[in-house]
This record gives C-alpha cells, structure tokens and sequence, in this order.
C-alpha cells in the first residue's frame, strides 16, 4: 500500500504522436487497489496453516463465553509503517503486556527495573502532566525544559528520584513511563 491511502499514483507521459489529452502537463491518475482480493499466508514454525471454515452461529456463541485477553504486538520482523511488497513475510510477537517486564526496555530509570507495565501505568495513569507529556512527546530528545522540570516533579511526587547518574535522569525515566502508557492504552 502507498502513502497515498489506497491509491498506486500512475505517472502518464506522452509523446508527440499522442492524442492532446495524453500529452497535457504530466499527472498522477489514482487507481484503486483497496478492493483487491489478498490472501494472508500464515505460518507457524515454517509451515503453513489453512483458511479453516467454522460455523460462525456455533463459535460466536463459544466465544462470547470466554474472557478478552487484550494483547499488543511487542515485535515485529519488518520496522513499524515500513512499506512491504505483498506476499512479504511478517513475524509478530503478541503478549498479554500487563505482565511484561518493564525491564524489557532498554535505557529505562532503575526505580522502575521490578515492575511490570501495568504496575508503572497505574501509578502514573493519574497525573495529567505525565499523560499531556507522553501524548505530545515521543522521545526525550523532544521534551522541552519545561516538561524536564514538570515530568520531574511529578517522579519526586512517586518518590522517584531523579538525578544525573545513568539510570536516575528524567530521559531514563520518560522512556520507561512512555512504554508503560503504550503497552496500557
């Protein structure tokens, strides 16, 4: 798929001996490829899995009786908004992300090294300052003097100590806090 939202731009240029219509300024022409049949090849192990038919009246019933375990994709084989050709193979890595580890993330504080993302979500998911950074922050190179300064007091406020040494500074601190609100939300 382009960046062009369902659209494969088609460049036309003419010749001379083209009808006048080919031969205005060049143009990009949309053709529509949302409505192409694809077919997912999924494998497990490097064998492939078939479409399976089931009775839809039969399992939706079965599975209106069992617990929703959200799941987020923690990995995955090809970058994240990266262009494939189809047919391409992705591997992705689904977990139940309460229960990860925040210490999975590389470069985070070590006040938050024993928890678990749904630990540090909920005792952050209260603070406004902490929930405008992260939704208007994407990195720590981002955060202006003003978040250092807000984000700070609102570890101190969590009895998180903030400081220069690796591992004690306000980035350390952001980049644990930031996939704990990813994972959570």
């Amino acid at each position: 798929m382009s960046d062009t939202g369902g659209f494969i731009p088609l460049r036309l240029e003419a010749g001379l001996n083209a009808p006048f219509i080919a031969r205005a300024a060049e143009r990009t022409v949309p053709i529509d490829v949302g409505a192409s049949t694809t077919k997912a090849e999924i494998s497990r192990g490097g064998f492939a899995l078939p479409e399976l038919l089931v009775q839809p009246e039969l399992i939706g019933s079965f599975l209106d009786d069992l617990q929703i375990v959200p799941t987020k994709v923690v990995t995955q084989t090809i970058a994240p908004g990266t262009s494939v050709a189809v047919g391409t193979s992705i591997d992705v890595v689904l977990t139940q992300t309460a229960d990860l580890p925040v210490a999975v993330i590389p470069g985070i504080h070590v006040a938050f090294q024993g928890d678990t993302m749904a630990q540090l979500h909920t005792r952050f998911a209260d603070s406004a300052v902490v929930r405008d950074i992260l939704r208007t922050k994407t990195s720590p190179d981002e955060l202006t003097n003003d978040d250092r300064i807000a984000l700070s007091g609102a570890l101190e406020a969590q009895q998180v100590t903030v400081g220069s040494a690796p591992g004690q500074t306000v980035d350390n601190a952001f980049t644990a806090l930031q996939a704990a609100f990813t994972f959570q939300s």
